[in-house]
C-alpha cells in the first residue's frame, strides 16, 4: 500500500456520511422551492418517458439515446402518469446519488474535501434543474466520480467488492450514455498504464467488463432496429450534427447559463455573464487544488479526477457542433474534489489576526457564488414553465377545436412533445426523428385524426391541400395546423 493512501485509508467516518445526507436534503429542498417539482416534461423527456408508459405511444428513439434512464423512470411511470409524482421521485433518486457518488472519496479526500466538493457541486444550477429531470447526464455524472472513486479504492485495497463496486459504476454510466462510459474508460485505462502503482490487470479487468457489461443493452438495439453497432454510431453522428474536429469549447461557455440547448450556439457572451466567473475560474481552482493535494499526500486521488474530468470533456469541447448546460455536468462532479481541495487549503494558510476577516469575506463569495446559481435556476425554471405551458395550450386547442385525441397522431415541430401531452403517436417524415414516409402519414389518415402543427406558414408537399388553421398562443408564438381530410 503506497505512502500517499495510508494516512486516509480509514474507515469513512459515520459523522461524514451523515453531513453528506444533509447536503442531499438540502439538494431536495432547493429544488423543491424552484418550483421544479411542477414543471411539464420536456422534449427529451417526453421521449424516455414514453418508451416505458402504457398510456401514451412511444416516440421515435433516435440513435444517440440509451434506454438507462427509462430504466429508472419505469417503476413511478407504470404506478401514476403524475408527473409531479415523476419529479419527486428523481429528485430523490438524484439525492441518493450524491450520497453514493462522494461516498467513496471520503477515504480517499477527507471528510472537509468531500463535504465541500459535494455542497459545490449540488449548489451549480444546472445540477439542481437536471436534478429533477428525466435526463441521463446527471447519473453519469454521479457514475463516473463513483468509478473514479473506487478505482483508486481498489489500487490499494485487495478485497474483491471494490472491484465489484468499480466495474458496477462503469456499467451504469454505460447504460445510460454509452458514448461517456467509453471516454471515461480510456481515462482509467490511461491512469492504468501511466501509474507503475495502479497497473494491476483486476483494474484493467473491471474496467472493461463494466463497460462490456453496461452496453449490452445498446448494442443488441443496434442490431435490432439500426443494422449494427457501426450503421448505429453513423446514424448518431449524423443526428449529432457530424461529430468531427469542432471548437465548441466557447459554446460551452455561451451556454453556461442557459438556454437548456445552444444549437445553433450563435449568442455571445453567456446570459448573466457575472454569474459564469465561475466557470472561468474552474481551471486555476482546480490547479491550485492538486498543488494543495500533493502537499497534504493526495495528488493521485486529485489528479484522477482531474484527469478524467478532462477526457469526459473532450467530445463536447472539440467534437459537436452546439452545446447545453448539462453536457459539463460529468466534468463538474469530478472537479468538485480538486476544487475542494484548493478552498480548504487557501483557508488553510491564513494565519493571524486577520484569519477572522478573510475566512468571512469568503464566506460571502461562497454565499454569493450559491445565491447566483439559484437566481440563474429560478429563471430557467420560470422560462420552461412558459414554454411549455404553451405547449399544452397547444394541445388542448387541438383536442378542443379539431378533435385530435387518442388514438390520434402530430407531426410537425415539436411533434414528440405535443404528441406525448396528447396521448397521440409522433410520426415524422424528416428530421432527426424521422421514422416514417409520406406515404406512411396518409396511410395513417384512414384510421385515425392526424394534425401537421408547425411554425412555418408553407405546408410540405404532401399536405398541400389540408385545411390550415393560425393559432396564437397566449405568449405571442404563432402556429399553423394543418388537419389531413380523413
Amino acid at each position: 500500500m503506497s505512502t500517499e493512501h495510508r494516512v486516509n485509508f480509514q474507515s469513512a467516518p459515520r459523522r461524514a456520511l451523515l453531513w453528506l445526507v444533509v447536503i442531499a436534503a438540502v439538494f431536495i429542498v432547493a429544488q423543491a422551492a424552484s418550483g421544479a417539482v411542477r414543471l411539464p416534461l420536456g422534449w427529451d423527456e417526453a421521449v424516455y418517458v414514453s418508451q416505458v408508459s402504457s398510456r401514451v405511444p412511444a416516440a421515435f428513439f433516435s440513435a444517440p439515446r440509451a434506454r438507462g434512464i427509462t430504466w429508472l423512470v419505469a417503476p413511478v411511470v407504470a404506478l401514476t402518469s403524475s408527473t409531479e409524482a415523476l419529479r419527486l421521485w428523481m429528485m430523490l433518486l438524484a439525492a441518493a446519488g450524491l450520497v453514493l457518488a462522494f461516498w467513496p472519496w471520503l477515504r480517499l479526500a477527507g471528510r472537509r474535501v468531500v463535504l465541500v466538493g459535494a455542497a459545490a457541486f449540488a449548489g451549480l444550477w444546472v445540477v439542481e434543474f437536471y436534478a429533477a429531470s428525466v435526463m441521463p447526464n446527471l447519473y453519469v455524472a454521479y457514475g463516473a466520480l463513483a468509478a473514479a472513486g473506487w478505482f483508486l479504492r481498489v489500487a490499494d485495497d485487495r478485497r474483491r467488492w471494490p472491484l465489484a463496486a468499480l466495474a458496477g459504476s462503469v456499467a451504469f454510466t454505460a447504460v445510460l450514455r454509452p458514448h461517456d462510459a467509453g471516454y471515461l474508460m480510456l481515462a482509467l485505462l490511461a491512469a492504468v498504464a501511466a501509474v507503475r502503482a495502479w497497473r494491476r490487470l483486476a483494474l484493467v479487468v473491471a474496467v472493461v467488463a463494466g463497460l462490456v457489461a453496461g452496453i449490452v443493452p445498446w448494442l443488441v438495439e443496434a442490431y435490432m432496429n439500426y443494422g449494427g453497432p457501426l450503421a448505429r454510431l453513423r446514424a448518431s453522428s449524423g443526428v449529432e450534427g457530424g461529430l468531427g474536429w469542432h471548437l465548441a469549447a466557447f459554446m460551452q461557455l455561451r451556454s453556461v447559463n442557459g438556454p437548456l440547448l445552444c444549437r445553433p450556439c450563435t449568442n455571445g457572451w453567456p446570459q448573466a455573464a457575472v454569474l459564469s466567473v465561475w466557470w472561468l475560474l474552474l481551471p486555476v481552482l482546480a490547479a491550485g487544488g492538486l498543488v494543495f493535494a500533493a502537499r497534504a499526500g493526495r495528488l493521485r486521488a486529485a489528479g484522477l479526477a482531474v484527469w478524467c474530468a478532462v477526457v469526459l470533456t473532450v467530445p463536447y469541447f472539440f467534437l459537436i457542433t452546439y452545446a447545453a448546460p448539462r453536457f459539463l455536468i460529468p466534468a463538474y462532479a469530478l472537479l468538485a474534489v480538486p476544487v475542494a481541495e484548493c478552498v480548504i487549503g487557501l483557508a488553510g494558510l491564513i494565519r493571524g489576526r486577520c484569519r477572522p476577516y478573510v475566512v468571512g469575506v469568503a464566506a460571502v463569495c461562497v454565499l454569493a457564488q450559491l445565491a447566483g446559481q439559484y437566481l440563474v435556476l429560478e429563471s430557467r425554471v420560470a422560462g420552461q414553465q412558459r414554454a411549455r405551458a404553451g405547449d399544452q395550450w397547444m394541445v388542448a386547442r387541438l383536442a378542443r377545436q379539431y378533435g385530435i385525441r387518442p388514438p390520434c397522431a402530430i407531426t410537425g415541430d415539436q411533434s414528440p412533445l405535443l404528441a406525448f401531452y396528447a396521448g397521440c403517436s409522433s410520426p415524422a417524415v424528416g428530421g432527426n426523428n424521422a421514422s416514417t414516409t409520406s406515404a406512411g402519414l396518409l396511410k395513417i389518415t384512414r384510421t385515425m385524426p392526424l394534425a401537421l402543427a408547425r411554425h412555418n406558414p408553407h405546408p410540405p408537399t404532401y399536405a398541400q391541400h389540408w385545411p390550415r388553421h393560425q393559432l396564437t398562443a397566449p405568449s405571442g408564438e404563432k402556429w399553423y395546423v394543418f388537419i389531413a381530410p380523413r
